[in-house]
């Protein structure tokens, strides 16, 4: 079976209905392509999409405990969509490092430079993602 790691953004656009987002994601939720994605990519879609709902800055978020919960609450079906769908890779220490060197020779963040490099560690060839910066990243297919 293929597999892919799915970027953030991709996930999101996906829970906001974006159609190249759904389209994108079809094969992992047919099971024709195993999905993975890391902590990174879980912690950013959670917190992405409280903002997006409560349209509320993380200083306030920080400052209004109760939103933060109701909206936990509320938001359990996207949760559980990421638990079902995609495996969790490990982020270790030699992900670290590798993220380190990424972000020396690519220049890239390093929540991505997180990424790519959990993709190196695992084996892992192919990105679902709408950020070009991976584009970068010679082990990297960037799909679309």
């Amino acid at each position: 079976m293929n597999s892919a790691f799915t970027d953030s953004n991709v996930i999101v656009k996906y829970f906001a209905g974006d159609v190249t987002a759904k389209d994108v994601l079809v094969p992992v939720i047919n099971y024709e392509v195993e999905g993975y994605i890391n902590n990174i990519v879980y912690s950013e879609v959670i917190y992405i999409v409280i903002k997006l709902l409560t349209r509320k800055k993380a200083y306030e978020l920080k400052k209004n405990l109760e939103t933060v919960k109701s909206t936990i609450k509320m938001i359990g079906k996207h949760i559980e969509f990421m638990q079902t769908y995609f495996k969790e890779l490990e982020i270790n220490d030699e992900v670290k490092q590798i993220a380190i060197e990424v972000m020396k020779e690519y220049g890239l963040l390093p929540n991505d430079a997180l990424i790519a490099a959990t993709c190196k560690y695992h084996g892992i060839d192919t990105i679902m993602t709408f950020d070009e910066d991976f584009r970068n990243v010679p082990w990297l297919k960037v799909i679309p």
